[in-house]
């Protein structure tokens, strides 16, 4: 855990001490995408090892669908009040 605060930390501070070219920033996105396309190819290599996980893959799925749908039906609610709240004070 050290080591991922670390990179991070030490990523920022890079990102924010140094300016980058458009072709910096351009390779910068480039290796981004092919690390997340290499964590995610690993990610699918350990669940498809993992023969309880691969068992449980149904009761998993539904039960993620309903975190996701009840998550974006309380940002939709929290959003439209806040909206209305701010929008009332502006108005006034």
């Amino acid at each position: 855990m050290q080591n991922i605060l670390i990179s991070l930390i030490l990523g920022i501070l890079i990102g924010c001490t140094f300016k980058f070219s458009d072709r910096m920033k351009k390779i910068n996105g480039s290796s981004q995408y092919l690390g997340i396309i290499i964590l995610l190819f690993a990610i699918g290599i350990t669940i498809g090892m993992n023969r309880s996980l691969l068992g449980n893959l149904k009761e998993i799925g539904g039960i993620s669908l309903v975190f996701a749908i009840l998550t974006s039906l309380f940002s939709i609610i929290l959003v439209f009040f806040m909206s209305r709240l701010v929008l009332k004070r502006r108005n006034n």
